[in-house]
């Protein structure tokens, strides 16, 4: 599989996950919801990271269904009486056939080289009439909207360096921009999908994944303490504003 760029600082992983909980949950959860997600279901979250999707699944879908959440770091995932935490590698491990009511995926597949190959893994393991959701990032069109020259330059530096860490890495930036194609290219049906490009302001939980992201490979950005310092301070700072990746959502019924 391909290098997952933040598989490392694990101090940090609390503070990451926290972002993206607070940042995209409410929207995963609604989205599922439209799917008619109830009690008895049986539901795949790939990439279960901090569990949040996977503990929200697991209540909607009790008594009687069941949850099984894969990662490659599993200790942040919680074993419940109707969830299996599985350490799984989704690109070399095996997933059962025709398994499941529901099968989801965040900010996943975009770290894959065989991203299309996991995909049509995922497919099969959906029993027939259940749902495959992506949500993803494309990453090519955030811009600074409001902070100094300097500062927004150091933004975008600080962006373009990220960036290519992750190309270098095997993600595919606009990974996000083509999931409902990807959806439908693998055959199912009844493919919907959406995109969102938001304000995030210093501060918010858009811009504390910033941080938290550069924290991680804090030692691969080509910038001075001060330099790195400073771009901390306009993360956190509600005067920085910026426009957000565009969250890309789909989903498709096999």
């Amino acid at each position: 599989m391909g290098t997952y760029l933040f598989g490392d600082a694990g101090e940090l992983h609390g503070p990451h996950f926290d972002a993206l909980s607070a940042l995209l949950d409410a929207g995963t959860f609604a989205r599922v919801e439209q799917l008619g997600v109830a009690d008895g279901w049986r539901c795949l979250e790939v990439g279960g990271g901090g569990g949040s999707v996977a503990n929200w699944l697991a209540d909607v879908v009790a008594p009687s269904g069941h949850v099984t959440v894969t990662d490659l770091d599993v200790a942040r995932l919680e074993e419940r009486d109707n969830v299996t935490v599985l350490e799984h590698d989704v690109v070399s491990n095996i997933l059962p056939g025709n398994a499941f009511d529901l099968v989801h995926a965040r900010l996943v597949l975009f770290h894959l080289p065989a991203r299309d190959a996991v995909l049509r893994k995922l497919r099969d393991s959906l029993r027939p009439g259940g749902w495959l959701v992506l949500e993803e990032f494309d990453c090519l069109p955030l811009e600074v909207l409001s902070a100094a020259p300097d500062d927004a330059k150091l933004i975008m530096r600080v962006k373009n360096a990220l960036l290519t860490l992750l190309d270098h890495a095997g993600a595919e930036l606009a990974w996000g921009a083509r999931i409902e194609k990807a959806l439908l290219d693998t055959g199912l049906n009844d493919v919907s999908g959406s995109r969102e490009v938001q304000e995030w302001e210093g501060g918010s939980a858009g811009c504390r994944l910033l941080a938290t992201t550069a924290r991680k490979v804090r030692d691969r950005l080509p910038l001075s303490d001060e330099e790195f310092d400073r771009y901390l301070e306009l993360m956190a700072s509600p005067e920085t504003v910026v426009s957000s990746y565009a969250i890309c959502s789909a989903q498709g019924r096999r």
